[in-house]
């Protein structure tokens, strides 16, 4: 995996620019109400050095499996494969009547209220597809007062999709060509070539799911100019 820096991001409470690093006293500093509910500051990234990260702000009576579904549909979600966490060493996952003996059978279920089994401070992982895996790093970095509102998960920054160039003609890319398992990259122009098999073909996302399986991307994909 070619290391990568964390890309800027932007504040989804008022579209202020800011990075990884100043997101959670971005929003400390700026965003507390003078009454609400408490939350759990999540910052979600990677394992490995790359563009992508995201605060989820999370209902501590909330589930894993809530946080499950806002992973899914913000990040990873292509074709409803199985995921886990991995919290101290026990993993979590949603239990389906027809998993029978899975790898995972052994797992507790995500149906646990967060508060339960995380704190301040802890940092925990998380797995979705466990054929073509795209792995996640998650810490709860503070607890702060949010306003109230319905959702038990809200994402509160994000970052900037990565400026990405076309292996052929550096132009700005769009999509990923898969056909010989690589990196390879391209531009509409490029990708629009009769002899490339279309069934390679995956638009490139801001995700760390980009270019997987048949990942599409998430709620808050932005379409390509």
């Amino acid at each position: 995996m070619v290391k990568q820096a964390a890309a800027p991001g932007t504040c989804s409470v008022c579209k202020e620019t800011i990075t990884k690093r100043t997101a959670v006293s971005h929003l400390q500093k700026n965003h507390v109400p003078d009454s609400g509910e408490e939350r759990f500051v999540i910052l979600v990234d990677t394992p490995y050095s790359s563009p992508y990260w995201m605060v989820i702000l999370a209902k501590p009576h909330g589930t894993l499996g809530d946080l499950d579904d806002a992973l899914r549909d913000i990040w990873v979600e292509c074709c409803g494969h199985l995921s886990a966490f991995t919290i101290l060493g026990t993993e979590y996952q949603e239990k389906h009547e027809d998993m029978g003996n899975a790898p995972f059978d052994h797992a507790k279920s995500t149906k646990v209220k967060i508060e339960k089994v995380l704190r301040p401070g802890m940092v925990f992982s998380y797995e979705y597809d466990f054929g073509t895996t795209t792995e996640l790093r998650l810490k709860v970095v503070d607890s702060i007062i949010w306003k109230k509102q319905p959702d038990k998960m809200v994402m509160a920054a994000m970052n900037r999709k990565p400026d990405l160039v076309c292996s052929e003609c550096g132009k700005p890319a769009i999509f990923h060509y898969l056909e010989n398992d690589d990196e390879t990259l391209l531009c509409l122009d490029c990708g629009s070539n009769e002899d490339l098999d279309e069934c390679y073909l995956l638009p490139i996302c801001n995700s760390p799911r980009t270019g997987l399986c048949a990942y599409e991307g998430g709620r808050y994909e932005e379409e390509p100019e």
